[in-house]
């Protein structure tokens, strides 16, 4: 298992938020979302697959930006 400093954590966060829902590089995001990720919101499917369909059909000038992130 590889360890990371709580620094490359948060920048591997925010690579993938940014992968998923401002590139909406679907295939990409793939590597940061687990096949067996669990979706606690009730809006949206469930699972990995839920969550990228729902960013696929959005809007394209949907955007995630981070306002505060810690590590």
């Amino acid at each position: 298992m590889t360890s990371h400093t709580p620094a490359e954590n948060k920048a591997i966060v925010l690579e993938g938020f940014a992968t998923l829902f401002n590139r909406k590089d679907l295939a990409a995001a793939e590597r940061f979302w687990s096949p067996s990720y669990i979706q606690h919101s009730a809006h949206v499917p469930p699972g990995r697959e839920g969550l990228f369909k729902l960013v696929a059909a959005g809007s394209p000038d949907m955007r995630y930006e981070c306002q505060l992130a810690v590590a």
